[in-house]
């Protein structure tokens, strides 16, 4: 049996946005649990860092079929067309925080505010063992010797204060995570004090995440094909073992890759993911339409290569809620005559499964 799979960041809510959600889109939301094969599966991850991103440990320990934690900058690096280095590379987000403590991106980056964020921050990074690497406005870090925390990544912090107990996790025996949250809290003030702005806001603070070393991945992945517009999943397909022309931007998406051999595939959509993560509920429900339209469409597509079953991964915060359906051409006279089972929305859609 070869299965289709939709990874869904975001799909799955909080019980407390359950008024939020209006009848007429839970009847729609209900549309991806008709025809199940079997019960909704649900699956609790307890990770800290990655407790709003569980749709990365979902398609790191499918494709990469390796351990935690998730490593994401040196496969970014990569799909960048960084050198191959065998030492730790980490994400450098330059941030703002707002006058509640909270972390913001920055809406403008510009090139003078980058060179006075270097001249600034170079000397102080390399004092803690970081090497800064600039990629046009992307930046990155390089370390000989492992930093040893896992990190959230920094689009799962943004609108938050950052937090050492949820947001840094040690990841190697004996190591401190407070140690590395005094070296951001350190990098923190430094910038502070060199008062940089870019485009009228402040760059007062920075975010690293994501570290790691590069590597391939054997045996080879399984998986034919992947969708994404996520960099680090894209580069995780390249290592695992899956051709440049077999991988595509899930943007638009309504088939598959011409040139992937029949066999299973994986869609990452992340349409609802932002939304999402800044509680904005009304958003979300206006683009829960297009993200079923586009499952039916790369389902139905999938099913020229081979594949009989479609797998809904539904995300949420610290859990993932597996739908499994036939895949059936839904015009065809089986799908028509045979039982069909559906599960209401409200029972798969929010993270109590449904309980009062």
């Amino acid at each position: 049996m070869q299965q289709v799979y939709f990874l869904i960041p975001g799909l799955i809510l909080s019980p407390k946005e359950k008024d939020a959600i209006s009848a007429p889109v839970l009847e729609a939301a209900g549309s991806l649990s008709t025809g199940l094969v079997e019960d909704a599966l649900r699956q609790d991850f307890t990770s800290r860092p990655f407790s709003r991103s569980v749709h990365l440990i979902w398609a790191w320990s499918v494709l990469c079929r390796r351990a935690l934690p998730a490593v994401t900058a040196p496969f970014v690096w990569s799909v960048n067309q960084g050198p191959q280095l065998s030492n730790e590379v980490w994400s450098l987000d330059l941030a703002h925080i707002d006058q509640d403590e909270c972390l913001n991106p920055i809406d403008v980056l510009t090139d003078e505010a980058i060179e006075a964020f270097a001249s600034a921050m170079t000397v102080p990074l390399q004092s803690r063992g970081f090497r800064l690497q600039r990629w046009d406005k992307t930046l990155y870090l390089t370390r000989k010797t492992p930093w040893g925390v896992d990190v959230r990544p920094f689009e799962a912090m943004v609108g938050r204060k950052p937090s050492l107990q949820d947001d840094f996790e040690a990841s190697l025996e004996q190591t401190d995570p407070a140690g590395a949250w005094h070296d951001l809290e350190e990098l923190n003030e430094t910038l502070k004090d060199a008062s940089i702005e870019s485009a009228g806001q402040a760059l007062n603070a920075l975010w690293i995440s994501g570290g790691g070393c590069y590597s391939n991945f054997y045996p080879p992945t399984r998986i034919r094909s992947v969708l994404t517009d996520i960099d680090a999943v894209t580069g995780w397909a390249l290592a695992a073992g899956i051709l440049n022309h077999r991988l595509g931007r899930i943007t638009g998406a309504e088939e598959w890759p011409a040139d992937a051999p029949n066999g299973e595939c994986i869609a990452v959509i992340d349409t609802l993911y932002s939304a999402w993560l800044a509680k904005d509920w009304a958003k979300w429900q206006q683009l829960l339409p297009s993200v079923i339209f586009q499952v039916d469409a790369l389902a139905q597509a999938a099913r020229k290569k081979g594949c009989d079953r479609t797998v809904i991964v539904g995300c949420g915060e610290s859990l993932t809620v597996t739908l499994a359906r036939k895949n059936n051409n839904p015009k065809s006279l089986l799908a028509r005559l045979s039982p069909t089972r559906k599960l209401p929305a409200q029972h798969w859609l929010f993270q109590d499964g449904g309980q009062q």
